[in-house]
């Protein structure tokens, strides 16, 4: 069985949206980073002679649904468990991402779904990524920094905390190297040298000393959720790192020390 973030104690700082109370989020402006949306899945359907349902049509059934709002771009599903035709199905939505389109006049809008059963189990999860429209054509990007996880601005706005953080200073006195954070597709570095965070890019010349990467839906949970719960999903093994595993270790009170950071400019960026 795969474990919830119900089963973890993992709940978001942003907010829970039920669709029976209160409809998704149809434009840019309403959608935040770390926002989450549960809601009853639609009937699905008569099965097979065994009573199953092919795992294809679960998926069609939450495109087609008022939690995939916007023109979807793409998408990527993983199925886990059969599904009977009589299971009692819910969604659970976690907003990953949201940006505008170079032109401000779209929005763009990356979504973890996980498709639960009754007895919290996780059948089926995937990726989606759609457009949505905006109410007006503005640059918000400052507001949504602070959630705009594996950004350049976000990179930047993060080592301008490091430098002020006395721990972050502390753990990495003596140090000379860089440290990665991947998120998703995107991956923010920091060259540090003695106790400061002397750039924040996406690539240096001799890359990283180490790379941490997760899976966004994780990095979401760990940077909004109600405290750090660092050690647990390092035991659990979300957290993969790549390259010098040594540092890694040697560093880990300055790893915590930039995810507490990260937490706070996560508090910081919300848009509402």
């Amino acid at each position: 069985m795969i474990d919830t973030p119900d089963r973890l104690g993992m709940h978001e700082e942003g907010p829970s949206v039920s669709t029976e109370q209160n409809p998704p989020p149809a434009y840019l402006e309403d959608f935040e980073v770390g926002a989450r949306q549960l809601a009853p899945a639609a009937p699905i359907g008569d099965g097979d002679g065994d009573g199953r349902v092919r795992g294809a049509v679960v998926a069609a059934a939450f495109a087609g649904s008022p939690l995939a709002s916007g023109a979807e771009t793409d998408a990527a599903w993983r199925y886990l468990e059969p599904v009977r035709a009589d299971a009692e199905l819910r969604y659970d939505v976690l907003v990953t991402g949201c940006r505008r389109t170079p032109d401000l006049t779209q929005g763009v809008v990356r979504r973890h779904v996980r498709v639960v059963d009754g007895d919290g189990q996780v059948i089926q999860e995937g990726t989606t990524t759609s457009l949505v429209p905006v109410r007006s054509a503005v640059d918000d990007s400052d507001v949504r920094v602070g959630r705009a996880f594996g950004t350049l601005p976000w990179a930047r706005a993060l080592a301008a905390r490091l430098n002020d953080d006395p721990e972050f200073h502390a753990q990495t006195a003596t140090w000379d190297g860089t440290i990665g954070i991947r998120y998703g597709a995107g991956e923010a570095l920091f060259r540090v040298y003695r106790g400061r965070v002397l750039e924040a890019a996406t690539r240096t010349p001799n890359g990283p000393t180490y790379v941490v990467e997760a899976d966004e839906r994780d990095w979401v949970e760990l940077f909004t959720g109600p405290a750090s719960d660092f050690s647990k999903r390092v035991m659990l093994g979300q957290l993969r790192v790549h390259g010098n595993a040594y540092e890694y270790v040697r560093l880990t009170a300055a790893l915590v020390a930039i995810i507490d950071q990260a937490r706070a400019l996560a508090r910081s960026g919300r848009n509402s």
